[in-house]
């Protein structure tokens, strides 16, 4: 018999209100406040006509982790208190090192808004370790030439950061993340090592996972610390997001759009947000 990695949970997303946006979120839920070291998923679906995307997040700040964006179908526009300016399209990914503080801005490529379509993705915070929250932020933006792309018969395994099967992903990070399409009847084998946290999310599809338990769209799943493999079989198209990375186990104080070790840090992070220390962007 095989030894596989056991599931410690699943949950299904439930929907939240993000001003006028619907969305899934993941974590943080009653139950579970985060799978350290990531702290926050938000899982986004909408398909519009042309001229009707409407998905705009105002200039806002950051500061001690990564909010990450996964863009599986769309575009997405990004700018930032860095000066960058950038659009990212279908399998595609913009990484932000908050760090000790960026200004950014998102809405829907232009483009892609007025010829409309289906806009999905992911926003996934990354904490940092206490020793680098206030280091220089940075923006990188990760284009579908730049991803590591594993494929098989029917799967295509796209390796964002962090390293798998003798490859790196071009993201700057040691966290693992990996973008998954699998057509139905195919299946893929995942192996980390027992000291990550371990889980994935179903944006849509249906899968087994260790030929016993099932994955519906919209479920996150978390493993426990333990040696064995992931078994996935996709019983209907399927596309996830899998992600792992050693706890950091620190203290977690967060206010909005603040993720610090102590409330005292959160209180130097507004006030020098409103003092203009980090930077501007109108």
């Amino acid at each position: 018999m095989k030894n596989y990695r056991e599931v410690k949970m699943s949950y299904m997303a439930p929907e939240v209100s993000m001003g006028p946006i619907r969305l899934r979120q993941a974590f943080p839920l009653n139950g579970l406040d985060q799978v350290d070291p990531f702290i926050l998923l938000h899982h986004f679906d909408f398909t519009k006509g042309p001229g009707e995307h409407e998905f705009h997040v105002p200039p806002h700040p950051h500061r001690g982790f990564s909010p990450i964006t996964f863009i599986y179908e769309g575009a997405v526009r990004h700018t930032d208190s860095l000066g960058n300016d950038q659009v990212i399209y279908d399998n595609e990914v913009q990484w932000i090192n908050a760090a000790r503080g960026i200004i950014h801005g998102e809405k829907v490529g232009k483009e892609f808004a007025e010829k409309g379509g289906r806009f999905q993705g992911i926003q996934l915070w990354i904490n940092t370790p206490k020793a680098h929250k206030m280091d220089p932020p940075s923006y990188q933006p990760i284009t579908k030439d730049e991803i590591v792309l594993i494929e098989k018969e029917g799967v295509e395994f796209r390796l964002v950061s962090g390293k798998y099967e003798g490859e790196k992903g071009p993201a700057k990070s040691d966290v693992f993340t990996a973008m998954l399409k699998m057509k139905e009847g195919t299946s893929y084998t995942v192996s980390l090592p027992a000291s990550n946290n371990v889980a994935f999310y179903v944006l849509e599809g249906q899968l087994r996972i260790n030929e016993e338990r099932f994955a519906a769209q919209h479920q996150l799943i978390v493993f426990k610390n333990t040696d064995g493999e992931i078994l996935l079989e996709a019983t209907a198209d399927a596309k996830l997001l899998l992600m792992a990375g050693d706890p950091l186990n620190e203290p977690l104080v967060t206010h909005g759009p603040f993720v610090m070790n102590t409330q005292t840090e959160i209180l130097e992070a507004m006030r020098d947000y409103q003092e203009g220390k980090m930077g501007f962007l109108y």
